[in-house]
């Protein structure tokens, strides 16, 4: 098994880089010494057919070597993180983030959730911050949990950042799908508006002016 994919799902939004030797050294807290980079491996390996001769290769089965054992020691933190997620002790909003979304797309909604929040908890830098408040959002409306997703979106609404038009979006969707409260409906489509033009947001602004003055 090659747990490289699942160490990627869980660090990934945490380092910048995810191959195993970065990995090594941010989680494991080892750093390799004159080992033969990856790439050249497979010029080693032609060389090889075509001299017969094997001894460019010892470094070679160190290096992979170094890959089992690393991928090994990655076995006391990996598969635990994933294997129970509530009570594995990550320490990095954007490892519980990951493992949050993971779990989002596995169909464990509930347990998603309560990882993305425990992440906002622990810190996020701010572009995450907002993705995971905008997946909080969309986890609460899929859950049934309507107030708490207009919470997230009201937060999300009134601060400059990626998700604001489309929060404010769907608070006019609300209000003018459930709550039926046109003129709300309206200012929350010009304040989307005001920020990115769009057919859409037009459309949805004639609809509810008509209304409005109904």
């Amino acid at each position: 098994m090659d747990l490289l994919y699942g160490a990627r799902r869980l660090w990934k939004l945490r380092f910048a880089n995810c191959r195993l030797v970065e990995l090594e050294q941010q989680v494991l807290g080892y750093e390799r010494e004159g080992d033969v980079p990856g790439a050249l491996i497979p010029a080693l390996y032609f060389d090889y057919l075509h001299s017969g001769v094997g001894s460019p290769l010892l470094p070679v089965f160190e290096h992979n070597a170094l890959d089992i054992l690393s991928l090994a020691c990655l076995t006391a933190i990996v598969p635990h993180a994933f294997r129970d997620p509530a009570n594995a002790p990550l320490k990095h909003g954007a490892e519980m983030t990951g493992i949050g979304r993971w779990l989002r797309a596995a169909g464990e909604m509930e347990q998603a959730r309560a990882l993305f929040k425990r992440a906002i908890d622990a810190g996020l830098p701010d572009d995450l911050l907002f993705q995971t408040l905008w997946d909080i959002a969309a986890l609460e409306r899929k859950l049934g949990c309507h107030d708490a997703a207009l919470a997230v979106w009201n937060d999300l609404a009134i601060s400059k950042n990626p998700f604001r038009v489309r929060a404010l979006e769907e608070l006019a969707k609300h209000y003018e799908h459930r709550a039926k409260n046109h003129a709300i409906a309206l200012e929350l489509t010009r304040r989307a508006l005001a920020l990115a033009d769009s057919a859409d947001l037009r459309k949805r602004a004639q609809r509810l002016t008509r209304r409005a003055s109904n």
